[in-house]
């Protein structure tokens, strides 16, 4: 058995009388692992722990064995993609990449080096000279990605990374993903869409109100998902089309045009609607722009859980 890459023993993390997270142990090893709850379940302060942005009130954190707090080192085997808009839109993504490359430690030959390969394997090649302000919510996400692993790091932690983004460049965000995970990384991915990892994720850890609900497979969380429909969001050219062209999957129980360019597309096998999306989006050439989960079906999980439902 691989030893864990992340180790939490009773930790908890107070902001004055806020409690954070609350008395959480859990190990996590290689593979790619979903870190699920909805805003203010703790996720982004399991982030901060493990990071070393943050310090615990009480308990033990622990990354490759070492305090990430204490030990600065073991920062340089971490990588992180943050949520939200964390880039200057005035650099190109090239630059972007490579100069946060240089800050991670590397040579600025390296740095370019690995840049290239890193825009390469995403299929970002092509827009690396263009300002970021001129690229898609897909692209944007995609150059972060590509800063968070140019080093190489054991760990590597992503924030909401397919958060609204166009299904193909979700295809190439994982395919990614999935071959840093087959090479012994640990890779942490946060959401508060399960769906939206259903595909992706070998383990998923369920956060509420800053407890560790639940663990497990993802298909044994699923299941309890499964009961409940789903909305996918499309932003498109041509919504009505793609509503039509989306109704032939057996996957799709309706289609609702909400206006010029927003289709939703309700679901109750949303992991099969997901893996076939790449293939149909592409053979009607539609341009899909953005792609989103308005549903908060985890809250209905979650009260099952807590309710003792199982």
């Amino acid at each position: 058995m691989n030893e864990p890459i992340i180790e939490l023993k009773r930790v908890t993390k107070r902001y004055k009388s806020v409690l954070a997270l609350n008395d959480v142990s859990l190990e996590i090893g290689p593979g790619i692992t979903g870190l699920i709850g909805p805003n203010a379940a703790g996720k982004t302060t399991f982030l901060g722990l493990v990071t070393g942005l943050l310090k615990p009130s009480t308990g033990l954190v622990r990354v490759l064995g070492r305090d990430p707090i204490a030990d600065t080192p073991v920062r340089g085997q971490i990588g992180f993609c943050p949520d939200g808009e964390a880039v200057w839109d005035w650099m190109d993504g090239f630059t972007f990449v490579s100069w946060l490359g240089i800050c991670s430690g590397l040579g600025k030959k390296e740095a370019r080096q690995r840049t290239e390969k890193a825009l390469e394997e995403l299929e970002m090649t092509e827009a690396a000279y263009r300002p970021v302000r001129e690229y898609s919510k897909g692209m944007r996400q995609k150059v972060k990605l590509a800063q968070s692993m140019i080093h190489n790091p054991r760990l590597l932690i992503l924030d909401e990374p397919l958060n609204g983004v166009d299904p193909l460049s979700r295809h190439q965000i994982t395919t990614q993903l999935r071959k840093l995970a087959a090479e012994d990384t640990a890779v942490i991915v946060s959401s508060h869409v399960l769906h939206e990892l259903g595909d992706l994720v070998d383990e998923v850890v369920l956060l509420l109100r800053g407890r560790l609900l639940a663990s497990g497979s993802v298909s044994s969380i699923r299941d309890l998902m499964d009961e409940h429909p789903h909305t996918v969001r499309f932003t498109c050219d041509d919504p009505r089309r793609l509503g039509s062209t989306l109704l032939k999957e057996a996957s799709v129980v309706s289609s609702e045009i909400r206006s010029d360019d927003i289709v939703d597309i309700r679901t109750r096998a949303p992991v099969e609607l997901y893996s076939r999306l790449p293939e149909v989006i592409a053979s009607g050439q539609f341009d899909v722009t953005e792609m989103a989960n308005p549903d908060a079906n985890l809250e209905a999980v979650f009260r099952y859980l807590v309710e003792g439902g199982k």
